[in-house]
Protein backbone atom coordinates (compact mmCIF):
# COMPACT_ATOMS: atom_id res chain seq x y z
CA UNK A 1 0.00 0.00 0.00
CA UNK A 2 1.34 3.51 -1.38
CA UNK A 3 1.08 5.63 1.90
CA UNK A 4 2.95 8.51 3.32
CA UNK A 5 2.65 9.68 6.73
CA UNK A 6 0.75 12.92 7.36
CA UNK A 7 -1.31 13.10 11.01
CA UNK A 8 0.39 16.11 12.77
CA UNK A 9 -0.68 19.47 12.53
CA UNK A 10 1.54 22.03 10.48
CA UNK A 11 3.65 25.06 12.46
CA UNK A 12 1.00 27.53 10.87
CA UNK A 13 -1.87 25.36 12.30
CA UNK A 14 -0.59 24.99 14.86
CA UNK A 15 0.27 28.54 15.30
CA UNK A 16 -3.55 29.33 14.82
CA UNK A 17 -4.49 27.14 17.29
CA UNK A 18 -2.36 28.84 19.65
CA UNK A 19 -4.15 32.09 19.35
CA UNK A 20 -7.51 30.69 19.56
CA UNK A 21 -7.79 28.43 22.47
CA UNK A 22 -7.46 31.05 24.63
CA UNK A 23 -10.37 32.45 23.22
CA UNK A 24 -12.32 29.86 22.80
CA UNK A 25 -11.45 26.52 24.69
CA UNK A 26 -9.11 27.03 27.15
CA UNK A 27 -11.68 27.30 30.06
CA UNK A 28 -15.64 27.27 29.87
CA UNK A 29 -17.12 30.18 29.41
CA UNK A 30 -19.90 31.98 31.57
CA UNK A 31 -23.18 30.64 30.28
CA UNK A 32 -21.45 27.44 28.73
CA UNK A 33 -22.56 23.86 28.89
CA UNK A 34 -18.80 22.23 30.37
CA UNK A 35 -16.94 20.77 27.52
CA UNK A 36 -14.65 17.89 26.69
CA UNK A 37 -12.23 17.07 29.57
CA UNK A 38 -8.28 16.26 28.80
CA UNK A 39 -8.01 16.09 25.20
CA UNK A 40 -5.52 15.45 23.42
CA UNK A 41 -5.43 16.86 20.10
CA UNK A 42 -4.61 14.81 17.78
CA UNK A 43 -4.40 16.89 14.36
CA UNK A 44 -5.82 19.88 13.23
CA UNK A 45 -7.79 19.78 9.80
CA UNK A 46 -8.89 22.58 7.27
CA UNK A 47 -11.79 21.05 6.58
CA UNK A 48 -15.00 19.73 8.53
CA UNK A 49 -14.91 15.73 8.09
CA UNK A 50 -16.78 12.66 9.38
CA UNK A 51 -14.55 10.13 11.24
CA UNK A 52 -14.80 6.55 12.50
CA UNK A 53 -12.62 4.57 14.36
CA UNK A 54 -11.77 0.93 15.89
CA UNK A 55 -8.68 -1.17 17.61
CA UNK A 56 -7.32 1.85 17.82
CA UNK A 57 -7.67 3.06 14.16
CA UNK A 58 -9.06 6.25 13.15
CA UNK A 59 -10.01 7.60 9.73
CA UNK A 60 -11.59 10.78 8.41
CA UNK A 61 -11.45 13.22 5.26
CA UNK A 62 -8.39 15.87 4.43
CA UNK A 63 -8.73 18.24 2.13
CA UNK A 64 -5.86 18.45 -0.60
CA UNK A 65 -4.49 21.66 -1.97
CA UNK A 66 -6.88 20.98 -5.33
CA UNK A 67 -10.03 21.27 -3.06
CA UNK A 68 -10.82 17.55 -3.64
CA UNK A 69 -10.92 15.43 -0.21
CA UNK A 70 -8.60 12.16 0.44
CA UNK A 71 -9.31 9.64 3.13
CA UNK A 72 -6.40 9.58 5.64
CA UNK A 73 -5.69 7.60 8.94
CA UNK A 74 -3.96 6.72 11.91
CA UNK A 75 -2.93 3.34 12.96
CA UNK A 76 -3.00 1.86 16.29
CA UNK A 77 0.46 2.54 16.92
CA UNK A 78 0.28 6.31 15.71
CA UNK A 79 1.48 6.10 12.23
CA UNK A 80 -0.29 8.11 9.88
CA UNK A 81 -1.51 6.91 6.29
CA UNK A 82 -2.63 8.39 3.02
CA UNK A 83 -5.12 5.62 1.68
CA UNK A 84 -5.36 4.36 -1.66
CA UNK A 85 -8.67 5.31 -2.46
CA UNK A 86 -9.89 7.96 -5.25
CA UNK A 87 -10.27 11.69 -3.94
CA UNK A 88 -14.18 12.95 -4.07
CA UNK A 89 -15.30 16.69 -3.97
CA UNK A 90 -16.67 16.02 -0.65
CA UNK A 91 -15.96 14.37 2.05
CA UNK A 92 -16.18 10.82 2.20
CA UNK A 93 -18.69 8.26 3.99
CA UNK A 94 -16.21 5.92 5.26
CA UNK A 95 -15.92 3.51 8.43
CA UNK A 96 -13.94 1.08 9.81
CA UNK A 97 -14.47 -2.01 11.36
CA UNK A 98 -13.11 -5.86 11.30
CA UNK A 99 -13.30 -7.59 8.34
CA UNK A 100 -13.88 -11.15 7.87
CA UNK A 101 -10.94 -12.14 8.99
CA UNK A 102 -10.68 -9.53 11.67
CA UNK A 103 -7.85 -7.09 10.10
CA UNK A 104 -8.82 -3.60 9.73
CA UNK A 105 -11.13 -2.54 6.99
CA UNK A 106 -12.32 0.40 5.59
CA UNK A 107 -15.69 0.41 3.94
CA UNK A 108 -16.79 3.44 1.99
CA UNK A 109 -19.18 5.21 -0.55
CA UNK A 110 -17.43 5.78 -4.43
CA UNK A 111 -19.93 8.36 -5.68
CA UNK A 112 -19.64 9.85 -9.45
CA UNK A 113 -21.18 13.27 -7.91
CA UNK A 114 -20.96 14.32 -4.32
CA UNK A 115 -21.68 18.07 -4.52
CA UNK A 116 -25.60 17.91 -5.29
CA UNK A 117 -28.50 17.77 -2.41
CA UNK A 118 -28.49 13.91 -2.49
CA UNK A 119 -24.80 12.24 -4.02
CA UNK A 120 -25.63 10.64 -7.22
CA UNK A 121 -24.08 7.51 -8.78
CA UNK A 122 -23.01 5.98 -5.23
CA UNK A 123 -21.60 2.42 -4.47
CA UNK A 124 -19.93 0.42 -1.25
CA UNK A 125 -16.36 -0.19 -2.05
CA UNK A 126 -14.21 -2.21 0.80
CA UNK A 127 -10.14 -1.43 0.95
CA UNK A 128 -8.69 -4.13 3.36
CA UNK A 129 -5.84 -2.17 5.23
CA UNK A 130 -4.21 -5.19 5.46
CA UNK A 131 -3.80 -6.15 1.89
CA UNK A 132 -4.44 -2.80 0.23
CA UNK A 133 -6.83 -4.54 -1.80
CA UNK A 134 -9.90 -2.41 -2.82
CA UNK A 135 -12.90 -3.53 -4.76
CA UNK A 136 -16.61 -3.18 -4.79
CA UNK A 137 -18.92 -4.61 -2.77
CA UNK A 138 -21.45 -6.84 -4.73
CA UNK A 139 -23.82 -6.83 -2.06
CA UNK A 140 -23.65 -2.87 -1.75
CA UNK A 141 -23.34 -2.09 -5.07
CA UNK A 142 -26.18 -1.68 -7.70
CA UNK A 143 -25.09 0.33 -10.63
CA UNK A 144 -29.02 0.97 -10.68
CA UNK A 145 -29.92 2.56 -7.33
CA UNK A 146 -27.48 4.72 -5.07
CA UNK A 147 -25.86 3.13 -1.62
CA UNK A 148 -24.13 4.89 0.74
CA UNK A 149 -23.20 4.91 4.71
CA UNK A 150 -21.41 1.70 5.26
CA UNK A 151 -20.38 0.25 8.01
CA UNK A 152 -18.92 -3.05 8.90
CA UNK A 153 -18.75 -5.84 11.00
CA UNK A 154 -16.89 -9.12 10.44
CA UNK A 155 -18.97 -10.90 8.19
CA UNK A 156 -22.00 -8.30 8.01
CA UNK A 157 -22.06 -5.23 6.36
CA UNK A 158 -25.22 -2.35 6.88
CA UNK A 159 -25.46 0.25 4.39
CA UNK A 160 -28.04 3.04 3.07
CA UNK A 161 -29.65 1.90 -0.05
CA UNK A 162 -32.21 4.13 -2.17
CA UNK A 163 -35.76 2.53 -2.56
CA UNK A 164 -35.49 3.21 -6.26
CA UNK A 165 -33.99 4.65 -8.77
CA UNK A 166 -36.40 7.76 -9.55
CA UNK A 167 -36.20 8.33 -5.43
CA UNK A 168 -32.89 8.46 -4.52
CA UNK A 169 -34.22 11.12 -1.80
CA UNK A 170 -35.98 8.17 -0.12
CA UNK A 171 -33.57 5.36 1.50
CA UNK A 172 -33.76 2.16 3.93
CA UNK A 173 -31.01 0.36 5.68
CA UNK A 174 -29.51 -2.99 4.62
CA UNK A 175 -27.77 -5.71 5.82
CA UNK A 176 -26.06 -8.18 3.73
CA UNK A 177 -23.23 -10.68 3.68
CA UNK A 178 -20.09 -9.01 2.91
CA UNK A 179 -19.52 -12.06 0.40
CA UNK A 180 -23.06 -11.63 -0.90
CA UNK A 181 -22.94 -11.49 -4.93
CA UNK A 182 -26.00 -9.97 -5.60
CA UNK A 183 -27.71 -6.80 -4.38
CA UNK A 184 -29.55 -6.30 -1.54
CA UNK A 185 -32.69 -4.86 -0.66
CA UNK A 186 -33.05 -2.60 2.13
CA UNK A 187 -35.35 -4.10 4.99
CA UNK A 188 -34.78 -1.76 8.30
CA UNK A 189 -36.66 1.49 8.52
CA UNK A 190 -37.04 4.07 10.70
CA UNK A 191 -40.18 6.87 10.45
CA UNK A 192 -41.53 7.60 6.85
CA UNK A 193 -44.19 9.60 7.33
CA UNK A 194 -45.42 12.70 8.77
CA UNK A 195 -48.24 14.31 10.51
CA UNK A 196 -50.47 16.94 8.55
CA UNK A 197 -53.14 18.57 10.53
CA UNK A 198 -55.01 14.76 11.80
CA UNK A 199 -53.50 12.67 9.17
CA UNK A 200 -50.23 11.17 8.23
CA UNK A 201 -48.81 11.26 5.30
CA UNK A 202 -45.37 9.67 3.23
CA UNK A 203 -42.58 11.80 3.95
CA UNK A 204 -40.87 13.18 0.22
CA UNK A 205 -37.85 12.50 1.79
CA UNK A 206 -36.09 10.08 4.48
CA UNK A 207 -33.40 7.69 5.39
CA UNK A 208 -30.05 7.23 7.22
CA UNK A 209 -27.31 10.20 7.39
CA UNK A 210 -25.54 7.57 9.30
CA UNK A 211 -24.82 4.08 10.49
CA UNK A 212 -22.79 2.48 12.63
CA UNK A 213 -22.46 -1.62 13.39
CA UNK A 214 -21.56 -3.47 15.98
CA UNK A 215 -21.78 -7.33 15.92
CA UNK A 216 -25.94 -7.61 15.81
CA UNK A 217 -26.67 -4.24 16.84
CA UNK A 218 -27.16 -1.56 14.66
CA UNK A 219 -27.73 2.66 15.09
CA UNK A 220 -28.55 5.23 12.64
CA UNK A 221 -29.32 8.90 13.06
CA UNK A 222 -32.53 9.03 10.38
CA UNK A 223 -33.41 11.93 8.99
CA UNK A 224 -37.21 13.17 7.67
CA UNK A 225 -38.23 15.77 5.76
CA UNK A 226 -40.11 17.54 3.08
CA UNK A 227 -44.01 17.92 4.22
CA UNK A 228 -43.15 19.36 8.33
CA UNK A 229 -40.43 20.41 10.27
CA UNK A 230 -37.32 18.27 9.29
CA UNK A 231 -37.43 15.24 12.38
CA UNK A 232 -34.06 13.62 13.55
CA UNK A 233 -34.21 10.50 15.47
CA UNK A 234 -31.26 8.18 16.36
CA UNK A 235 -32.40 4.62 16.21
CA UNK A 236 -30.90 1.50 17.42
CA UNK A 237 -31.77 -1.70 16.39
CA UNK A 238 -31.05 -4.93 18.67
CA UNK A 239 -30.69 -8.63 17.13
CA UNK A 240 -33.60 -8.79 14.66
CA UNK A 241 -35.99 -6.97 16.67
CA UNK A 242 -37.76 -3.53 15.50
CA UNK A 243 -35.65 -0.02 15.62
CA UNK A 244 -36.13 1.81 18.45
CA UNK A 245 -36.34 5.51 18.52
CA UNK A 246 -33.67 6.38 21.72
CA UNK A 247 -32.89 10.23 20.85
CA UNK A 248 -35.42 12.62 18.94
CA UNK A 249 -34.60 16.39 17.59
CA UNK A 250 -36.64 18.26 15.62
CA UNK A 251 -36.09 21.12 13.69
CA UNK A 252 -38.66 24.56 13.97
CA UNK A 253 -39.00 27.66 13.18
CA UNK A 254 -36.37 29.26 15.21
CA UNK A 255 -33.94 26.47 15.65
CA UNK A 256 -31.78 24.34 13.30
CA UNK A 257 -31.72 20.53 14.68
CA UNK A 258 -29.85 17.59 13.35
CA UNK A 259 -28.07 14.44 14.90
CA UNK A 260 -24.45 13.45 13.27
CA UNK A 261 -23.57 9.90 12.81
CA UNK A 262 -23.72 7.50 15.72
CA UNK A 263 -20.95 5.54 17.05
CA UNK A 264 -21.79 2.19 19.85
CA UNK A 265 -19.88 0.49 22.31
CA UNK A 266 -21.55 -2.47 24.02
CA UNK A 267 -23.66 -0.69 26.44
CA UNK A 268 -24.55 2.79 24.95
CA UNK A 269 -25.03 4.88 21.89
CA UNK A 270 -23.01 8.27 21.58
CA UNK A 271 -23.93 10.78 18.60
CA UNK A 272 -23.28 14.64 17.86
CA UNK A 273 -26.40 16.89 18.34
CA UNK A 274 -26.46 20.33 16.99
CA UNK A 275 -28.72 23.23 16.85
CA UNK A 276 -28.42 27.10 15.36
CA UNK A 277 -30.60 29.49 16.01
CA UNK A 278 -32.58 30.91 18.94
CA UNK A 279 -30.54 28.19 21.11
CA UNK A 280 -27.25 27.56 19.43
CA UNK A 281 -25.62 24.10 21.24
CA UNK A 282 -23.87 21.63 20.46
CA UNK A 283 -22.99 18.38 22.40
CA UNK A 284 -22.81 15.14 22.67
CA UNK A 285 -25.34 12.90 23.68
CA UNK A 286 -25.33 9.36 25.11
CA UNK A 287 -27.67 6.94 25.69
CA UNK A 288 -28.38 3.47 26.67
CA UNK A 289 -28.99 0.93 23.72
CA UNK A 290 -32.85 1.44 25.20
CA UNK A 291 -33.17 4.89 25.72
CA UNK A 292 -34.09 4.77 29.33
CA UNK A 293 -31.21 6.72 30.42
CA UNK A 294 -29.06 9.62 28.52
CA UNK A 295 -26.25 12.15 29.06
CA UNK A 296 -25.04 15.42 27.61
CA UNK A 297 -21.59 16.33 27.26
CA UNK A 298 -21.00 20.34 25.70
CA UNK A 299 -18.73 21.55 23.30
CA UNK A 300 -17.28 24.55 25.77
CA UNK A 301 -18.48 27.05 23.94
CA UNK A 302 -21.44 29.65 24.53
CA UNK A 303 -24.83 29.98 22.60
CA UNK A 304 -23.53 33.36 21.18
CA UNK A 305 -20.08 31.74 20.27
CA UNK A 306 -21.68 29.07 18.38
CA UNK A 307 -23.72 31.52 16.54
CA UNK A 308 -20.63 33.73 16.01
CA UNK A 309 -18.34 30.72 15.15
CA UNK A 310 -20.16 27.87 13.92
CA UNK A 311 -18.02 25.81 16.57
CA UNK A 312 -19.67 22.57 16.88
CA UNK A 313 -18.75 19.01 17.96
CA UNK A 314 -19.80 17.72 14.63
CA UNK A 315 -18.42 14.27 14.39
CA UNK A 316 -17.75 11.01 16.89
CA UNK A 317 -15.61 7.95 16.46
CA UNK A 318 -14.60 4.97 18.95
CA UNK A 319 -11.43 4.05 18.97
CA UNK A 320 -11.33 1.57 21.47
CA UNK A 321 -13.58 0.48 24.44
CA UNK A 322 -12.77 3.54 26.77
CA UNK A 323 -11.38 6.56 24.25
CA UNK A 324 -13.82 8.67 22.21
CA UNK A 325 -12.30 11.07 19.35
CA UNK A 326 -14.22 13.94 18.20
CA UNK A 327 -14.30 16.80 16.02
CA UNK A 328 -14.39 20.31 16.96
CA UNK A 329 -14.79 23.18 14.88
CA UNK A 330 -13.45 25.95 16.26
CA UNK A 331 -15.21 28.01 13.02
CA UNK A 332 -17.24 27.27 10.01
CA UNK A 333 -18.00 29.55 6.94
CA UNK A 334 -21.40 27.20 6.62
CA UNK A 335 -19.65 24.65 4.35
CA UNK A 336 -17.38 21.71 4.79
CA UNK A 337 -14.03 23.95 5.78
CA UNK A 338 -13.86 24.88 8.81
CA UNK A 339 -13.07 28.95 8.57
CA UNK A 340 -15.46 32.31 9.03
CA UNK A 341 -15.40 34.27 6.23
CA UNK A 342 -14.95 37.32 7.88
CA UNK A 343 -12.62 36.32 10.62
CA UNK A 344 -9.86 35.10 8.96
CA UNK A 345 -7.84 34.45 12.15
CA UNK A 346 -10.38 31.70 13.57
CA UNK A 347 -10.01 28.18 11.69
CA UNK A 348 -9.62 24.93 12.01
CA UNK A 349 -11.08 21.52 13.38
CA UNK A 350 -10.00 19.87 15.85
CA UNK A 351 -9.34 15.88 16.56
CA UNK A 352 -9.59 15.94 20.61
CA UNK A 353 -9.11 12.01 21.78
CA UNK A 354 -10.92 11.61 24.71
CA UNK A 355 -11.23 9.56 27.83
CA UNK A 356 -15.04 9.06 27.98
CA UNK A 357 -15.34 7.59 31.55
CA UNK A 358 -13.60 11.02 32.85
CA UNK A 359 -15.69 13.76 31.10
CA UNK A 360 -18.51 15.56 32.84
CA UNK A 361 -21.77 14.08 31.02
CA UNK A 362 -24.56 15.22 32.71
CA UNK A 363 -27.19 13.50 33.29
CA UNK A 364 -30.62 14.46 31.01
CA UNK A 365 -32.38 11.48 31.42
Amino acid sequence: MNVTSRISPTRSAVAVLAVLVPVLVAATPAGAAPGPLDPTVLSVEANDTPVDGWNGWLIWSRRQDDGRYALVARTATGTGLSLPIAPQDSPIDASIGPGPGGAPTVVYASCATTTTAVPRGCDVHRLDLTTGVDAAVPAASDPRIDERFPAIWGDRIAFSRAVSRKHPERAGIALADVTATAPVAPTIFGTRTEKRGKRRVSSPSYGPQGIDLQGTTLAASWRTSGVGPERWRLIVRRGGGAPRTVISATTNRRTLSRLGRPVLSAADVVAPQQRAGATSRSELVRTTLDGKRAWTLGSGFTDAQTERYGSALSAVARTTATDLVVVRRIASDGRWSCKHPLLPEARGCELLSLNAATQPWRRVR
